[in-house]
C-alpha cells in the first residue's frame, strides 16, 4: 500500500509538470484525471464493502478430538464490479487446527463466489476460534483500506479422547472392590486411623465434628475403608516450551490417559482426589456419582500453564498426604529432581505410579531415562512412558 501510494504521487507530480510545460486540453485532462482518480477509488471502496456478503457454515461447535470439522466459507461479490485486493484473515487458532486453513488474498469477479470447504480430523483437545477474524478490503488504487469484522467469532470446544484403558498394556493397580475387603476384614471398615486438617475437596462425610468443635477448626477423620479406596492423582500442569504442536500433543496425551484411568477407577467403586497447583494446592475430590462426568469436563480444557517448579509442587502435596496412599502421577515432562521426589514418597510408604511423556533434555538425560526404565521399578515405582505405550497400540 505504501508503494502503490509513492507511485500515485509520482503520477500526480508528473502530470503537474505535464500542465506547467505544455498545457493544452490533453494534459489538463490527463491532470484532472488523475487528480479525481482517489475519489472515484474511494467511491468504488464504500460500494464494496456496503454490499459484499459471505456466509460461513459450521456443523456444530462441540467435538471430541479425532472427529471431522465441517466448515464451509462462501463469499458473494454482488456487484457488477471487479473486486480486488480482497484479504480474509482467519483465526490463528483455526489455522493451526484445520491444515489448509490460512489468510487468503482474493480477487472477484462481478456477480461471482469464491467458496472454501475444509473436512478435517480435529487433532488436538482445547477450545479454538475458528473461521474469519476480519476481512480487509481495500480500493482499486490500493491507497486505503477498510476492516470488516464479524458478528460472531466462531469458538467450538474439542474434548479429549477417552481410550480403551483396560486394552491397554498399563500396570495401573488392579485392586478391586472385593480383594480390598479380603485385606481388611480383620481391621473393621470404619476404624478410625488417622485424624486431619480438613484440605479443600474433602467430603463432609469425613468431618469429625466432636474434635472439629474442641479445636476450632475442621478436623476430617481417615478410615482404613476411605483410604484404601482413594486414588490421589498429582497433575503436572507445567508450562512446556518448543514447537506448539508438539507440546499440545504432549498434554492431549497425558490428559487422554489421565480421563480413561480415571473412568476406570470411578466405575470400579475408588474415590479419586486430583490434585494440582494454580497459584495455590487445589484438591478435588470425585466419586462414582458423576465423578467421571466432572473430571472429564475439567481435564477437557485445563491449560499446563504454571511457573512453579514441579518438585517443589510434589513436596507441597507430598506432606499433606496421608500414610500408604496410591499416588498416581502424570508429569508430561520429567527430570532429575522430581526422580529424588518420587523416591522420597515411596520411602514414606507410598504406592506410586509415574505417567509421563518425555525426560527433559540435560546432561544427565540418558542417566534419568535409565532410572525410569530400571532403578524406579526396582524400588517399587511403576513408570508409564505414555508415548511408547501408544506406538506398541498402533503397531
Amino acid at each position: 500500500m505504501k508503494r502503490s501510494r509513492i507511485r500515485y504521487l509520482i503520477l500526480l507530480f508528473l502530470s503537474f509538470v505535464y500542465i506547467y510545460f505544455d498545457g493544452g486540453f490533453l494534459p489538463y485532462t490527463l491532470f484532472f484525471i488523475v487528480l479525481l482518480l482517489p475519489a472515484a477509488s474511494f467511491t468504488y471502496l464504500i460500494i464494496v464493502f456496503n454490499t459484499f456478503k459471505y456466509t460461513e457454515k459450521l456443523e456444530k461447535r462441540e467435538y471430541q478430538k479425532g472427529e471431522m470439522l465441517d466448515y464451509t466459507l462462501r463469499i458473494h461479490n454482488v456487484t457488477p464490479l471487479y473486486i480486488t485486493y480482497f484479504n480474509v484473515y482467519m483465526h490463528m487458532e483455526g489455522q493451526m487446527l484445520i491444515k489448509g486453513m490460512k489468510n487468503e488474498q482474493l480477487t472477484l469477479k462481478p456477480f461471482s463466489v469464491q467458496e472454501f470447504k475444509f473436512n478435517v480430523p480435529i487433532l488436538y483437545r482445547g477450545k479454538y476460534k475458528v473461521g474469519i477474524s476480519h476481512i480487509e478490503v481495500k480500493d482499486f488504487l490500493n491507497l486505503i483500506s477498510v476492516k470488516y469484522l464479524p458478528g460472531e467469532t466462531k469458538e467450538i470446544r474439542v474434548f479429549p479422547r477417552i481410550l480403551p484403558v483396560q486394552e491397554l498394556d498399563i500396570p495401573y493397580v488392579r485392586m478391586s472392590e472385593n480383594e480390598y475387603l479380603s485385606q481388611n476384614k480383620d481391621t473393621g471398615h470404619t476404624e478410625i486411623r488417622d485424624i486431619r486438617d480438613y484440605m479443600y475437596g474433602d467430603s463432609f462425610k469425613k468431618i469429625h465434628w466432636k474434635l472439629s468443635s474442641k479445636y476450632n477448626k475442621w478436623m476430617v477423620k481417615e478410615t482404613n475403608a476411605s483410604s484404601e479406596k482413594e486414588f490421589w492423582i498429582l497433575l503436572n500442569l507445567s508450562k512446556m516450551y518448543g514447537r506448539a504442536e508438539d507440546v499440545l500433543m504432549i498434554e492431549d496425551r497425558t490428559v487422554e490417559f489421565l480421563v480413561s484411568l480415571a473412568r476406570m477407577l470411578l466405575s470400579s467403586g475408588f474415590n479419586i482426589k486430583l490434585c494440582f497447583y494454580r497459584s495455590e494446592q487445589v484438591y478435588l475430590t470425585f466419586s462414582e456419582n458423576k465423578g467421571f462426568q466432572q473430571i472429564y469436563e475439567l481435564m477437557s480444557f485445563i491449560p499446563f500453564d504454571q511457573n512453579a517448579h514441579f518438585e517443589d509442587i510434589m513436596n507441597l502435596f507430598s506432606e499433606s498426604m496421608p500414610e500408604r496412599q496410591s499416588v498416581m502421577i502424570f508429569s508430561p515432562l520429567v527430570d532429575e529432581k522430581q526422580l529424588d521426589c518420587l523416591h522420597k514418597m515411596a520411602v514414606n510408604g507410598h504406592d506410586i505410579s509415574l505417567f509421563y511423556c518425555h525426560v527433559e533434555e540435560s546432561e544427565i538425560k540418558k542417566e534419568v531415562e535409565k532410572a525410569l526404565e530400571k532403578e524406579l521399578p526396582e524400588l517399587g515405582i511403576r513408570t508409564v512412558n505414555l508415548l511408547k505405550n501408544v506406538s506398541r497400540m498402533n503397531d
